[in-house]
């Protein structure tokens, strides 16, 4: 299989390294100084959980052209990135396969551009941030791992097919046949969680230390599901509908405090944030754009999200959307 991937972050380094090393054909596209720097040196990959620190030559592409052809291209960019590339993606008709591995409350509606039948949906399961030349990194199975699916929602040969190449690269594979609320759900809880921190002012560990915090990040989430949910959008996986929504509130308070005070989850979440110890502008940028679009999603929703809308205040959201 000959794979493109869009995007070389922190997840679209992850999968271009750990493809090309499960025997696939790889190319990333990367642009300025980044592409040369993984000319130079490939793609230093160091795994919080173990310290393992791999280095992988991988081809290194800085443009799609709608000659160029793949099996497959993964995308892994940022929600605020999608809107300049979607053009490039759309001319190239010779790709049969797109996948998006990102953040996108809005699903389908924003992808409108592609023929439907090329599109594949999903989500990784990767954290991580760039420390110098090296990418460090965690594959979290919790609460869900690498998600897959259809626009439509049938299991297809070509989304089993998707999930063994993952597989066979060490990722852990679910399958969903409504990912577009999955999206909708998972950018719920990530917005509920990450302007809880802004709230704070501090880090997940710091969040994780204040119960009334946890607390109130709990309850919105809590809030935005069920407004979620009474516009008839079912809440992607279940496991998410347990937690947040069956689950006793004391239990899940205490289940976040232990798990926001751990290293991975400041690797994972606060490389995300424009803290003391991370300065991601395009990060928060992404958050941003989440915000805004997961709130005009519940503004019909019959049911209010107070706490939710509260701790979105603390994001102070530029009137006009930050430029890609």
């Amino acid at each position: 299989m000959n794979i493109l991937v869009y995007g070389a972050g922190v997840i679209g380094s992850v999968y271009a390294a750990r493809l090309q090393e499960a025997g696939y054909t790889v190319s990333l596209l990367a642009r300025g100084e980044r592409a040369v720097l993984l000319r130079a040196q490939g793609i230093v990959l160091e795994n919080a959980s173990t310290g393992q620190r791999t280095t992988t030559q991988v081809s290194v592409v800085e443009h799609l052209a709608p000659t160029d052809s793949y099996d497959v291209v993964i995308v892994a960019v940022r929600l605020n990135q999608l809107a300049s590339i979607l053009p490039d993606l759309a001319a190239n008709h010779q790709i049969p396969i797109v996948l998006f591995m990102l953040n996108n409350p809005e699903g389908m509606q924003r992808l409108e551009m592609l023929e439907a039948q090329r599109v594949v949906i999903g989500f990784p399961s990767i954290g991580g941030a760039r420390q110098g030349d090296v990418i460090r990194y965690i594959i979290a199975p919790w609460p869900v791992p690498m998600t897959l699916g259809e626009p439509d929602g049938r299991v297809t040969p070509r989304i089993r097919q998707l999930a063994t190449t993952f597989k066979r690269a060490g990722f852990s594979v679910g399958l969903n046949s409504d990912m577009q609320a999955w999206l909708k759900t998972h950018a719920i809880m990530d917005v509920g969680l990450l302007t809880a921190i802004v709230m704070t002012k501090g880090t997940s560990a710091q969040l994780g230390r204040t119960r009334k915090h946890v607390v109130m990040m709990v309850q919105a989430i809590h809030e935005g599901l069920l407004a979620l949910q009474a516009q008839d959008i079912p809440i992607m996986p279940f496991s998410m509908k347990a937690l947040f929504l069956w689950m006793p509130r004391w239990l899940v308070v205490m289940l976040w405090q232990s798990i926001l005070r751990t290293p991975i989850a400041a690797l994972g979440i606060d490389a995300h944030l424009n803290t003391d110890a991370h300065l991601n502008t395009g990060d928060l940028e992404e958050i941003h754009q989440m915000a805004r679009e997961i709130m005009g999603q519940l503004q019909t929703s019959p049911l209010a999200t107070p706490t939710l809308s509260h701790l979105i205040t603390f994001l102070e959201i530029p009137t006009e959307a930050g430029s890609v």
